[in-house]
Protein backbone atom coordinates (compact mmCIF):
# COMPACT_ATOMS: atom_id res chain seq x y z
CA UNK A 1 0.00 0.00 0.00
CA UNK A 2 0.86 3.47 -0.60
CA UNK A 3 0.70 6.92 0.54
CA UNK A 4 -1.25 7.47 -2.81
CA UNK A 5 -3.86 4.38 -1.67
CA UNK A 6 -4.90 6.36 1.68
CA UNK A 7 -7.98 8.34 0.08
CA UNK A 8 -9.21 5.07 -1.29
CA UNK A 9 -8.30 3.47 1.39
CA UNK A 10 -10.32 5.37 4.06
CA UNK A 11 -13.46 5.47 1.64
CA UNK A 12 -13.47 1.31 1.35
CA UNK A 13 -12.89 1.24 5.43
CA UNK A 14 -15.51 3.62 5.89
CA UNK A 15 -18.32 2.02 3.41
CA UNK A 16 -17.68 -1.21 4.33
CA UNK A 17 -15.43 -1.80 7.46
CA UNK A 18 -18.50 -2.76 10.01
CA UNK A 19 -18.60 -3.07 13.56
CA UNK A 20 -15.11 -0.98 14.19
CA UNK A 21 -15.07 1.76 16.47
CA UNK A 22 -12.31 3.18 14.97
CA UNK A 23 -14.38 2.99 11.69
CA UNK A 24 -16.64 4.81 13.23
CA UNK A 25 -14.59 8.13 14.00
CA UNK A 26 -14.86 9.02 10.46
CA UNK A 27 -12.68 9.60 7.30
CA UNK A 28 -10.29 12.29 9.06
CA UNK A 29 -9.33 10.01 11.66
CA UNK A 30 -8.76 7.14 9.66
CA UNK A 31 -6.63 9.06 7.43
CA UNK A 32 -4.39 10.31 9.86
CA UNK A 33 -4.39 7.14 11.52
CA UNK A 34 -3.28 4.92 8.30
CA UNK A 35 -0.66 8.04 7.33
CA UNK A 36 0.74 6.90 10.82
CA UNK A 37 0.60 3.43 10.60
CA UNK A 38 2.26 3.27 7.09
CA UNK A 39 5.11 5.18 9.30
CA UNK A 40 5.90 2.86 11.16
CA UNK A 41 8.67 0.40 10.54
CA UNK A 42 6.65 -2.70 12.35
CA UNK A 43 3.53 -1.74 9.63
CA UNK A 44 2.92 -4.29 6.54
CA UNK A 45 0.62 -3.01 4.58
CA UNK A 46 -0.76 -4.25 1.07
CA UNK A 47 -4.03 -3.06 -1.12
CA UNK A 48 -5.14 -4.70 -4.09
CA UNK A 49 -6.46 -3.03 -7.43
CA UNK A 50 -8.72 -4.26 -10.38
CA UNK A 51 -9.18 -1.56 -13.32
CA UNK A 52 -6.76 0.82 -11.46
CA UNK A 53 -9.30 0.84 -8.79
CA UNK A 54 -8.60 -0.42 -4.96
CA UNK A 55 -10.90 -3.27 -4.03
CA UNK A 56 -9.12 -4.31 -1.14
CA UNK A 57 -6.38 -3.73 1.90
CA UNK A 58 -4.54 -5.06 4.77
CA UNK A 59 -2.59 -3.64 7.48
CA UNK A 60 -0.72 -6.21 9.85
CA UNK A 61 2.50 -5.48 12.20
CA UNK A 62 5.33 -7.37 13.11
CA UNK A 63 4.72 -6.28 16.86
CA UNK A 64 1.73 -4.75 17.18
CA UNK A 65 2.62 -4.03 20.94
CA UNK A 66 5.22 -1.33 19.50
CA UNK A 67 2.53 -0.50 16.89
CA UNK A 68 0.47 0.60 19.18
CA UNK A 69 2.55 2.53 21.54
CA UNK A 70 3.66 4.08 18.41
CA UNK A 71 0.23 4.91 16.94
CA UNK A 72 -1.94 5.80 19.69
CA UNK A 73 -0.09 8.78 20.89
CA UNK A 74 0.14 10.54 17.29
CA UNK A 75 -3.51 10.40 16.51
CA UNK A 76 -4.49 11.40 19.74
CA UNK A 77 -5.49 15.11 18.68
CA UNK A 78 -7.49 13.32 15.75
CA UNK A 79 -9.29 11.30 17.47
CA UNK A 80 -10.54 14.30 20.50
CA UNK A 81 -11.46 16.21 17.21
CA UNK A 82 -13.36 13.30 15.70
CA UNK A 83 -15.03 13.04 18.98
CA UNK A 84 -16.27 16.81 18.97
CA UNK A 85 -18.79 15.36 16.81
CA UNK A 86 -22.17 14.94 18.45
CA UNK A 87 -22.83 12.03 16.69
CA UNK A 88 -20.13 10.50 17.89
CA UNK A 89 -19.45 11.75 21.63
CA UNK A 90 -21.45 8.29 22.63
CA UNK A 91 -18.18 6.90 21.66
CA UNK A 92 -15.70 8.61 24.05
CA UNK A 93 -16.47 5.91 26.61
CA UNK A 94 -15.26 3.26 24.76
CA UNK A 95 -12.19 5.04 23.94
CA UNK A 96 -11.32 5.54 27.23
CA UNK A 97 -11.76 2.00 27.96
CA UNK A 98 -9.15 1.30 25.44
CA UNK A 99 -6.03 3.54 27.73
CA UNK A 100 -6.85 0.52 30.44
CA UNK A 101 -7.51 -2.46 28.51
CA UNK A 102 -4.42 -5.20 28.50
CA UNK A 103 -3.56 -6.95 25.16
CA UNK A 104 -4.26 -10.53 24.71
CA UNK A 105 -1.82 -13.05 26.32
CA UNK A 106 -0.05 -14.88 25.56
CA UNK A 107 1.53 -12.09 23.43
CA UNK A 108 1.84 -12.89 19.83
CA UNK A 109 3.56 -9.90 17.76
CA UNK A 110 2.55 -10.63 14.30
CA UNK A 111 -0.73 -9.26 14.24
CA UNK A 112 -3.82 -8.75 11.29
CA UNK A 113 -5.26 -5.15 12.12
CA UNK A 114 -7.73 -4.47 9.40
CA UNK A 115 -8.45 -6.54 6.25
CA UNK A 116 -11.70 -4.77 4.02
CA UNK A 117 -12.36 -6.22 0.74
CA UNK A 118 -15.16 -4.78 -1.80
CA UNK A 119 -18.35 -6.58 -1.60
CA UNK A 120 -18.18 -6.72 -5.47
CA UNK A 121 -14.64 -8.37 -4.70
CA UNK A 122 -15.57 -10.81 -2.64
CA UNK A 123 -15.51 -14.56 -3.07
CA UNK A 124 -12.79 -13.90 -5.77
CA UNK A 125 -9.44 -14.13 -4.13
CA UNK A 126 -8.69 -10.97 -2.75
CA UNK A 127 -8.83 -11.24 0.92
CA UNK A 128 -7.18 -14.89 0.75
CA UNK A 129 -4.04 -12.80 -1.70
CA UNK A 130 -3.72 -10.01 0.53
CA UNK A 131 -3.69 -12.58 3.59
CA UNK A 132 -1.03 -14.64 1.76
CA UNK A 133 1.52 -11.66 0.86
CA UNK A 134 1.01 -10.56 4.78
CA UNK A 135 2.00 -14.16 5.49
CA UNK A 136 4.90 -13.79 3.86
CA UNK A 137 6.40 -10.87 5.87
CA UNK A 138 5.36 -12.52 9.02
CA UNK A 139 7.37 -15.57 7.68
CA UNK A 140 10.75 -13.71 6.50
CA UNK A 141 10.64 -12.10 9.84
CA UNK A 142 10.89 -15.71 11.57
CA UNK A 143 7.05 -15.62 13.09
CA UNK A 144 5.21 -18.93 13.64
CA UNK A 145 1.77 -17.33 14.16
CA UNK A 146 -0.52 -14.64 13.93
CA UNK A 147 -3.21 -13.02 15.29
CA UNK A 148 -6.08 -11.35 13.87
CA UNK A 149 -9.54 -9.80 16.03
CA UNK A 150 -13.12 -10.21 14.71
CA UNK A 151 -16.01 -8.53 16.38
CA UNK A 152 -18.08 -11.37 18.00
CA UNK A 153 -21.03 -10.80 15.98
CA UNK A 154 -19.59 -10.31 12.93
CA UNK A 155 -19.96 -14.10 11.84
CA UNK A 156 -19.39 -13.75 7.88
CA UNK A 157 -15.67 -12.50 8.72
CA UNK A 158 -15.21 -15.51 11.78
CA UNK A 159 -16.32 -17.88 8.86
CA UNK A 160 -13.59 -16.62 6.29
CA UNK A 161 -10.90 -16.80 8.65
CA UNK A 162 -11.70 -20.12 10.21
CA UNK A 163 -12.21 -21.63 6.73
CA UNK A 164 -8.74 -20.33 5.87
CA UNK A 165 -7.17 -21.82 9.19
CA UNK A 166 -7.42 -19.53 11.82
CA UNK A 167 -8.21 -20.68 15.01
CA UNK A 168 -10.48 -19.24 18.20
CA UNK A 169 -8.34 -18.52 20.97
CA UNK A 170 -10.22 -16.37 23.06
CA UNK A 171 -13.02 -14.07 23.90
CA UNK A 172 -12.39 -11.01 25.35
CA UNK A 173 -14.25 -7.32 26.02
CA UNK A 174 -12.41 -4.64 23.97
CA UNK A 175 -13.60 -0.80 23.76
CA UNK A 176 -17.17 -2.10 25.36
CA UNK A 177 -18.02 -4.46 22.72
CA UNK A 178 -17.19 -8.65 22.81
CA UNK A 179 -14.27 -9.73 20.49
CA UNK A 180 -13.11 -12.52 19.50
CA UNK A 181 -9.63 -13.41 18.73
CA UNK A 182 -8.14 -16.26 16.43
CA UNK A 183 -4.78 -17.73 15.68
CA UNK A 184 -3.49 -19.24 12.63
CA UNK A 185 0.23 -20.80 12.01
CA UNK A 186 2.15 -19.99 9.32
CA UNK A 187 2.74 -22.61 6.39
CA UNK A 188 5.23 -25.35 8.23
CA UNK A 189 5.31 -24.35 11.86
CA UNK A 190 3.18 -25.39 14.81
Amino acid sequence: MAAADLPEVVRLQTAFLQGSVVTELGPRFLSRFHEVALSHPASCAFAAHADRTLVGFALGSLDVHAFNDYVKPRVLLAMAMALLSPARMRLAASLVRMAFESEPEPQIPAELLLLVVHPQARRGGVGRGLLSALEDVFAQHRHTRYRVAVRSQLTAARAFYEALRFEPEQDRIVLGLPMTYLTKPLDGQV
